[in-house]
């Protein structure tokens, strides 16, 4: 009897120790109203897009900028990429025409004339579709 009063005293003390630090709730519970006459508005997204940019070095140390534009239309779309790289002052910029299926997403690639050591150390790289 003595060992099941124990037991029952020693549950109940270490439950309620961490029973005790329960998280309480944060922030608002409603978000915030609409400023007046001006509904939120969710920006679009648009149907054809980059979805993904990376890059890496080639074996002779150029820069190499790939990744996949993404195609949610309904049709077959022909669009621009362009590349752009700055290094300091200057900049190279590259244009490729890709051509996505509906529902599908294409990969681009190209390489610059640039070392991949100072790209990294101090370069900056945009892509965008035109």
């Amino acid at each position: 009897m003595e060992r099941r009063r124990f037991l029952g005293v020693v549950a109940v003390g270490l439950s309620s120790g961490c029973l005790s630090g329960l998280p309480g709730a944060t922030g608002p519970r409603n978000p915030p109203e609409a400023p007046a006459g001006k509904p939120r508005e969710t920006p679009e997204v648009p149907p054809v897009r980059v979805s993904a940019v990376d890059f890496e070095a080639t074996e002779d140390g150029r820069v190499r900028v790939f990744g996949d534009i993404v195609n949610d239309a309904e049709s077959e779309r022909v669009v621009t990429v362009e590349i752009r790289i700055e290094i300091k002052d200057e900049e190279s910029v590259k244009t490729q025409e890709v051509t996505v299926p509906s529902g599908g997403k294409t990969p681009f690639e190209t390489v610059f004339d640039v070392s991949y050591n100072a790209f990294t150390r101090n370069g900056n790289l945009n892509v965008s579709i035109l």
